[in-house]
This record gives C-alpha cells, structure tokens and sequence, in this order.
C-alpha cells in the first residue's frame, strides 16, 4: 500500500475512533439523562400520590383515581401506581386505560421495606419502589411510566449521532486524502529529483526547503551522501587513472626492449643488460601489484581477514631487522621505556600483518628520506589507546603536500627524486582504519617529519 494511503487510513481510523467515542459518550450520557428525569417525575407522583392518601381528610379511592388520570396523564403514558402498607397490601391502585399492571415480587418489597429504593425496567417501563414514613406507617409505593417523550428524543439523537458519524468518516476520509497528497508533495518532488541524478550527474543536488523540518533533514542528508558519493567517485577515477598509468609504464619499458633486443642478434652482454633491466621492470611491476592487492585487501571489509589479539611491542621490535634484510643502510631506534606492566594496555585487535605493513611503509619512507637512512620509533602507551610515533631528520613535507601526501600515487615535490609508486601511505592510511585508529603527520620545527599513529586498546 502506497505511503498516501496509509497515512489517509491511520488518520481516518483515529479520527474514526475519536468521533465514535464522542458519539457514544454523547449518547449514553443522554440516555442517563433521560433516566435520570424519568426517576424524578416517578418520585415526584409517588409524593404527590401518598401526600394525598395520607393528608387529606376523607379523600377515597375514586377521588384519587380521578386526580392521578387527570394530573399526570398527560405526562407519561401507561402509567401505574399501587400503594402497599407494612403489612404489604394494596391499598391503592390506578392504572391508566389499556395499560398493564405492575408485578411487584415480595422479596421486592421487603427490600424496599429496608428503606432501599428500587428502580428498573418492565416491558419498556420505568419501574420505581420508594419507602414513605407517616407518623408510625409505612408505605411502599410502586410507581411504573413509559417516558415515550424522552424515549423520542433519544430516538432522534441516534439519528443525529447516526448521521453525523457517516459524514464525519467521509469528510474524514477526503480531508486525510488531501493532507497526505500535500505532505508527501516534498518528497515526490525529491524523488523526480532523485531520478535524474545518475553517476554521470553527481555534481547534481536536491533543492532543500526554506522550513527546518524532518524532510529538510532528509535532503541535507542526501546531499552529504551525494557530496561524499561524488568524492569517492572522483577519487576512484584518478586512482585507475594513476594505477593505469604506473601499470602501463614498466609494461612498455619491458616491451620497447624486447623489440628492440629481438630486432637483431646481440651480444651475451646486451642480452644481460637487457635481461637486467627487463627484471627490474617486472619487480617494479610486482611491487606496485603487491601495493595494489594489498589497498584492496585494506579497503574491504573485515569478513576475510583474519583477526585476533596481539602485542604491539613486539610487533614493532620486528622493524629494525626486516628492514636491515631489505636495505643494508637502514636503522630503526626503538623507544619502549614506559611499556606498562598491565599486558591488556600493550595489546591491539585486528591482523598483525596489516598492521605491520602499515607502519613499515612509513618507517621505510622515514628511513629512506632520512639523511643517515635512520628513523626514529617510539611507543607511548595511555588508558585506552596506542601511539606509535616515527620521527626522521630528512628534508620534511611541503606545507602545499601535507593535506595529499595520503592520497593514492601522490607524490610530495621533495620526494619525486626517489624511487617509489606514491601507494605507501595511503596503504598505511586505509590499514590504520581498519583497525579503527587515525594517522597525522607534521612537519617538525628543525628538520624531517613526525608521523602519529593511534590505535585503540584491545
């Protein structure tokens, strides 16, 4: 069911609901009413009746038959009062014309003896038993009407109340029609804007509304999604773009020398030098390939990789003989002075694989732009969270560089000299994410480039 007509039936069924309550509380308070009145003309006959049997001197039955038929006659209709004395019996009666008589049972009548008055229905008649004292007597009055005046009236109630029910459902009804064709306006015009915003048209955005409302919420959160969309998209087109390119340059390298090798017979030392540099093309090749997977790998989500808990202190006590494996001239100091005692504050969750990798790109590139190839590592421990802190005393990061170094195939002007693909910190970057942490880096104010690198506590 369209949203329209959902909310068109939620609001026609509240309002329904409303309307019958306030009918039926209209009703039976009418009906009480009408009872209510009905018991008053009965106590006000049953008084009048026993005032004249028990007050007036040398009245009879007759006399006061006659002044019942043409007293109250007129004001309700199959009337009948019976007069009974303690012994419980009947000294008066009158009945109108046509009318039924009363059945009074005698348990009835000693109840009301009790001083209790009684009051119910008999064949569409009002019913009253009231209690009367004179002197040393009592007197039990049975009094019955049909009140066929109120009950008219309540009859033409129910066809008011009838009436006006339907056509408050109906008004209802088109009134919840038109308010939610109006309160969904916004969000149909969102959708026809929704639609003409495709990959080749994120720069399109959807108009917000001047009111401060949940829609307008809606339609900023939209756009930021948008503007974030557009972002990634952006940057996953430079980032083939740049990945085509550093791809393609070793491949045409390799191929450009062997057509030319093939061209003609060589000597065995052109053969070498070709095949020697045929070999660091494809390394180049297989290392900018490695980077890429493992950007990939970063990028994903956490379902493949393997996860556990680990000690970042001896994580990073790997660094200075890995690196030594991969470059003769590189040296990593390592500074843990304030490992706690506590092992649950030195340890990390995540892979301990990724993590390494990550701060082994920035170690390498701390050594390499270092001017005697050394970096600086140090660990500084808090109550819920890691430090890793990697200092060099190279020539430092332009301050036009520093919001891009992270970037994907970015190069800062200081490093275009030394070999590499620009992937390193960006897949230092995506890893310190995944394992929820942060990375900075800044310029120190003598020389090189301090990196922070946080991570949560296990």
């Amino acid at each position: 069911m369209r949203i329209k007509y959902q909310i068109t039936l939620l609001f026609t069924v509240l309002v329904t609901g409303i309307l019958l309550f306030l009918c039926l509380l209209v009703y039976f308070i009418s009906v009480g009413n009408q009872r209510g009145e009905s018991i008053r003309k009965l106590q006000t006959r049953s008084h009048t009746t026993i005032d004249l049997l028990t007050k007036v001197p040398g009245i009879n039955n007759k006399l006061l038959q006659d002044i019942d038929k043409k007293l109250f006659s007129h004001l309700q209709q199959q009337s009948c009062i019976i007069v009974y004395d303690s012994s419980y019996r009947e000294i008066y009666r009158y009945t109108d014309s046509g009318a039924a008589s009363v059945t009074t049972d005698i348990i009835v009548l000693r109840k009301i003896a009790k001083g209790k008055d009684y009051f119910y229905q008999e064949k569409n008649r009002d019913v009253l038993a009231l209690k009367f004292r004179d002197g040393a007597n009592d007197y039990v009055v049975v009094s019955a009407a049909a009140d066929k005046r109120g009950m008219e009236k309540l009859a033409r109630l129910r066809k008011i109340l009838s009436i006006s029910f339907a056509s408050g459902i109906i008004v209802t009804i088109f009134i919840g029609l038109l308010f939610s064709f109006n309160l969904l306006i916004p969000l149909k015009r969102m959708s026809k804007e929704m639609q003409e915003i495709n990959s080749q048209n994120l720069v399109r955005r959807i108009n917000a509304r001047k009111n401060k409302d949940e829609i307008n919420e809606l339609v900023s959160n939209f756009n930021h999604l948008l503007d974030r969309l557009q972002n990634s998209f952006e940057i996953q087109k430079k980032f083939i773009s740049n990945a085509s390119h550093e791809l393609l340059t070793p491949l045409t390298s390799v191929l450009s020398e062997l057509d030319v090798i093939l061209q003609k017979d060589r000597s065995n030392e052109d053969y070498k030098s070709v095949i020697n540099s045929v070999h660091n093309d494809v390394k180049n090749l297989a290392d900018l390939t490695k980077n890429l997977l493992e950007i990939a790998k970063a990028s994903g989500e956490s379902g493949g990789v393997e996860l556990g808990k680990f000690r970042i202190d001896e994580l990073m006590m790997r660094l200075p003989v890995e690196l030594r494996k991969m470059n003769q001239a590189y040296s990593v100091n390592l500074d843990f002075n304030n490992v706690p005692d506590d092992e649950s504050k030195v340890l990390v969750f995540g892979n301990s694989g990724l993590l390494y990798s990550a701060v082994s790109n920035i170690v390498i590139n701390a050594c390499k732009y270092s001017e005697d190839h050394t970096a600086a590592v140090t660990l500084k421990f808090f109550e819920d969270q890691i430090q890793i802190i990697i200092d060099d005393n190279g020539p430092g990061i332009k301050e036009e560089d520093l919001p891009f170094i992270f970037n994907p195939f970015y190069r800062g002007r200081n490093g275009l000299d030394k070999h590499g693909f620009g992937l390193g910190l960006s897949l230092a970057q995506r890893i310190i994410k995944f394992h929820k942490g942060s990375i900075t880096a800044t310029n120190k104010t003598s020389q090189g480039v301090t990196f922070i690198v946080s991570v949560p506590v296990a």
